[in-house]
């Protein structure tokens, strides 16, 4: 039986587990609301295979966005300018979930407890834009003041976050975003501010309490 609208959601996911697609996919066949539609091991060939395809709703696993900016998500996500976004998570803890919020994802599934979830994430979304499960809502609402220190960061000043963790000096940070060591400073100044800390050892802190790093 489909849906109330008479259509089948065409799904379609992003994750490296093998077995795990394979298990996602065994999910969703048997009901005859949704069709699936592919799947790949990362965003770069699911992008090569399956650009311009029709899809309603398509989950990626959380670890492919991780050294990803907002820009090139955002062209990413352009191929399919109708679909929606579910994300999906090892858990809700981490403060990076708003701002995938913020970069066009319309749900978040908890990847270690989905089966029915999955399902009901897949039909909210398609159905009434968006899905929210109880632990990421409760994450929202206890960690407002850390969304708003989040949503004041821009996606290059998470970039450079990213570099100075990896210890990478301002000309080697400059090097890989293709902007001059002179804006990295600037960049890195700012993140001081924003942070309120003194120096690159509060910003790594703040890094990884804010889940920008691991």
């Amino acid at each position: 039986m489909s849906n109330y609208l008479g259509a089948r959601i065409r799904v379609a996911f992003i994750e490296t587990n093998v077995i795990f697609r394979s298990g996602l996919r065994a999910l969703l066949e048997p009901r005859n609301d949704f069709e699936w539609v592919g799947e790949a091991s990362s965003l770069s060939d699911f992008r090569a295979r399956y650009s311009g395809t029709a899809i309603n709703v398509i989950m990626i696993e959380a670890e492919l966005l991780a050294d990803l900016d907002q820009a090139y998500l955002q062209f990413w996500m352009s191929a399919w300018p109708h679909a929606k976004f579910i994300l999906l998570v090892p858990n809700f803890k981490s403060a990076m979930v708003p701002l995938y919020f913020k970069w066009g994802f319309q749900g978040m599934v908890n990847k270690w407890n989905m089966h029915e979830e999955a399902v009901a994430a897949f039909r909210q979304v398609f159905f009434q834009h968006s899905y929210l499960h109880p632990n990421t809502k409760r994450m929202l609402d206890a960690q407002r003041r850390t969304i708003q220190l989040l949503e004041r960061i821009t996606a290059r000043e998470i970039d450079v976050i990213r570099g100075i963790c990896q210890e990478k000096t301002c000309k080697e940070i400059a090097h890989d975003l293709q902007i001059s060591p002179r804006t990295v400073e600037t960049h890195k100044m700012r993140i001081i501010e924003k942070l309120d800390v003194r120096n690159t050892a509060g910003i790594i802190v703040h890094a990884v309490r804010l889940g920008i790093i691991p």
